[in-house]
């Protein structure tokens, strides 16, 4: 058996601006396309990448985002101002039905837990907290400024089981020798055409990282590589970027062993790493 398989891709060739994947198993991707200033949300099923909808647009084409995917449901907002970063509104999509269910103009989403959505409204002298029912958008309670609760929730929320599933690499450094001493980090440092830094993580035996190298036209590449240390071999090897001119590598993460890799920006390919 394979040690790395594919398990799917997706690509409507527009620039992939977020990937939201949800403890319900839903993975919501935001795309953007700066030529006709419009966002596309697309959603799928984490594990196998069946498409449950594509393109899916609000009434405003651009200045939208997401804030949030919480059970069968995508949490939305708007701006306050063109190419201002404070948000505005909460605007809920049932996901079964591809309908918004219901919105709030006047409220800002904060967190969502359970059936319960806490949010916040500005005031003059700083925010009013709000506890909503996530179905119906229907007021429960108003928390006044007390945002000792709301943060005590956050905390939850950032200990449970799904958040601890997730796995983000980090830059190598010199003094982790057990990598230092092996002969494919000593290879990848003595390799002069590589430039910055080496952004890895390891599942069990399999060593994950990309990293930068120099290409004839003087720009950079960004190669992804994956290393089985137990059968000393390379079990997969992808070009994330051709062509960059800053030294930012393409983010790659897991969930589990679900592996997620960005390829120039528009194309998502999902890879199981097999235990």
């Amino acid at each position: 058996m394979a040690a790395v398989k594919k398990v799917y891709s997706f690509t409507n060739k527009r620039d992939i601006w977020r990937l939201i994947p949800s403890e319900s198993g839903y993975l919501v991707i935001e795309e953007r396309d700066a030529k006709t200033r419009e966002v596309f949300f697309n959603c799928l099923k984490t594990t196998d990448g069946k498409i449950l909808f594509k393109n899916f647009q609000l009434e405003e084409k651009y200045w939208a985002g997401i804030e949030a995917v919480h059970g069968d449901l995508i949490f939305f907002h708007k701006f306050r101002k063109p190419d201002m970063p404070n948000h505005k509104g909460i605007y809920v999509l049932d996901i079964p039905t591809q309908k918004i269910i219901w919105q709030n103009d006047d409220l800002v989403f904060q967190l969502a837990k359970d059936d319960a959505v806490f949010a916040f409204q500005t005031g003059f002298v700083g925010r009013n907290y709000f506890y909503l029912n996530s179905k119906t958008g229907e007021v429960i309670k108003n928390l006044g400024d007390n945002f000792n609760e709301v943060n005590k929730i956050r905390e939850e929320l950032m200990q449970n089981d799904f958040m601890k599933s997730f796995s983000f690499p980090s830059q190598f450094k010199d003094e982790e020798n057990d990598l230092v001493n092996s002969q494919l980090f000593r290879s990848l440092k003595e390799d002069k055409s590589i430039v910055g830094n080496i952004d890895w993580l390891r599942l069990n035996n399999h060593i994950i990282f990309n990293y930068h190298m120099t290409n004839s036209v003087h720009t950079f590449n960004n190669y992804f590589k994956i290393f089985d240390s137990a059968k000393q071999k390379y079990v997969l090897k992808e070009t994330l970027n051709t062509n960059v001119t800053k030294l930012i590598p393409e983010s790659f993460f897991l969930i589990d062993n679900l592996l997620f890799l960005l390829i120039e920006k528009t194309k998502l390919v999902v890879y199981r790493i097999m235990q």
